[in-house]
């Protein structure tokens, strides 16, 4: 049977596998299922419906399955509202005062979803309808606004800010307050409001092969080169030999609807010519 503190308010609707732990002030909504393993730790707010995998921790103070943050949704019917998800995978750690909305369109198959082995820092926020693949990180005070797509094992920085409908690539590295404001493609490492180069570190842990290395920095160097998305594009192609890493950053790119970030080296050029003006 799970183990909830006297103070702890649990709706008779939400289930609980027998070794969830919810401690002191902590509130569990109806329509809210929390898998073996789980630790609801003290003055959190877990609302639903809401689906948690197993050995997830929780808290203190976070917010999880709260209603998102969008001004239509919140006009739409409670009964119309409870139709809409959030699901969360398992070995998933949300750290304090970190927060994740439900999604504002109805049915699982919508949810907001938060991938196994994923880890939201203190204060994290991850908006409506968003979407994190499994190994995430989020740091300290990270945000995304609704509708964020971030790829498998991708780090976000403390503090930085995605603009609602922005991807982050896979294995992508978002630099601690940046604003991101465009798509940061696969393998990426962004600072300084641009694309810095690739985040070399991230794919040597994830085993990827010295080939697929060679060839993330070869379709770099292209993004370094071209100004433009056709251009880069371009030019990856002609690299040889085509990998998969290279196949990944191109369908990213034909996939992309709010600009990719540019390179630093284009900013710098920007900045020398408006200065030069």
């Amino acid at each position: 049977m799970a183990t909830i503190h006297s103070t702890a308010i649990v709706d008779p609707a939400a289930e609980l596998a027998d070794d969830v732990q919810v401690e002191a002030y902590a509130i569990i909504g109806p329509h809210v299922s929390i898998g073996r393993g789980g630790v609801i730790k003290s003055h959190s707010v877990v609302e639903g419906p809401t689906i948690i995998g197993t050995d997830c921790h929780i808290g203190p103070g976070a917010y999880v399955g709260l209603d998102g943050q969008h001004l239509q949704f919140l006009k739409k019917p409670l009964e119309e509202r409870r139709q809409c998800w959030l699901i969360i995978g398992n070995n998933v750690l949300i750290r304090e005062s970190a927060s994740v909305h439900r999604a504002t369109h109805p049915g699982r198959e919508r949810a907001t979803r938060i991938d196994d082995n994923c880890t939201l820092m203190g204060a994290a926020h991850v908006g409506h309808d968003s979407v994190l693949e499994s190994h995430v990180i989020l740091a300290n005070a990270a945000l995304l606004g609704g509708h964020c797509h971030i790829g498998q094992r991708a780090f976000l920085g403390g503090g930085c800010t995605l603009h609602q409908f922005n991807r982050v690539g896979r294995l992508a590295m978002v630099g601690g307050n940046q604003a991101v404001g465009q798509e940061v493609p696969p393998f990426a490492a962004m600072l300084w409001g641009g694309l810095k180069g690739y985040n070399a570190v991230g794919c040597r842990r994830a085993g990827i092969s010295r080939a697929g290395i060679f060839s993330i920095r070869a379709a770099y160097q292209c993004i370094h080169t071209y100004r433009t998305k056709t251009a880069a594009m371009a030019a990856m192609r002609q690299i040889e030999p085509m990998t998969g890493e290279i196949c990944e950053i191109l369908e990213f790119y034909a996939k992309c609807k709010r600009g990719i970030q540019p390179s630093v080296q284009h900013l710098d050029r920007r900045i020398e010519e408006e200065s030069s003006d």
